[in-house]
């Protein structure tokens, strides 16, 4: 077991402004092909809980008769042109905490949930894979406790930051030592703000911000108030 700590990051919501990246910009690159907004919840609804990527996403609209093969080929090429650099969906701390952690030889760990080889595609696409020691994908909903089994006994410390406070729970369950961060990126006024574009803007992490925690989790905004 080393004695120094270490860091364990969720990516979506906590590194990445996934409402901004997913239900702004990408949908709206779907529209510009005639996919309207029902459809899209619908069509995402039915792939996410096995873990979402675009390539489930569009097949299944292709086997749904609502896309054509030609179509989901154009989609996929507008898609591979216009998010090929992902860097500008981080959040501003994101690089400069990742940096100090690995200045300070602090192993930091990534730890997601979704498609390995959607997620693989962000955090490459975001220019992030070599801050870390390894990079952890499960596609099962409140799996990343299983995650940290394998990394627990390793590390005189641990700390895991992330923005959904139901895997914060299982993991400070079975391991009340580990400091737990739960961090939401939505600005305080847009939690309560009733403007439908602002909650649209902040879709998902909205939801997450206002879910009740079974345990105590250190509440946060910005990786600056993480520590270790």
């Amino acid at each position: 077991m080393r004695n120094g700590g270490a860091v364990l990051l969720d990516f979506d919501h906590t590194l990445f402004d996934t409402d901004r990246f997913f239900w702004i910009d990408i949908r709206a690159a779907f529209i510009q092909f005639g996919i309207d907004g029902g459809r899209w919840e619908e069509s995402y609804a039915r792939v996410w809980p096995d873990g979402y990527s675009l390539e489930k996403h569009l097949d299944y609209l292709t086997r749904q008769g609502q896309v054509t093969v030609s179509v989901k080929t154009a989609i996929q090429q507008v898609l591979r042109a216009s998010f090929a650099d992902l860097r500008s969906y981080l959040f501003a701390d994101v690089e400069p905490f990742l940096s100090r952690l690995q200045a300070a030889k602090i192993p930091c760990f990534l730890l997601s949930f979704g498609d390995a080889s959607w997620q693989e595609y962000k955090v490459h696409g975001a220019g992030l894979a070599h801050f870390f020691e390894d990079v952890f994908y499960t596609p099962k909903v409140q799996a990343k406790v299983e995650v940290v089994e394998k990394v627990v006994g390793r590390f005189g410390r641990i700390a895991v930051v992330d923005n959904d406070p139901r895997e914060l729970d299982l993991i400070k369950a079975r391991h009340p030592e580990i400091e737990t961060f739960w961090i939401t990126r939505v600005p305080r006024d847009a939690l309560e703000s009733v403007d439908s574009e602002t909650r649209e803007r902040f879709r998902e992490a909205r939801a997450y911000a206002t879910l009740l925690a079974e345990f105590p989790h250190h509440r946060c905004h910005t990786l600056s108030e993480v520590t270790l």
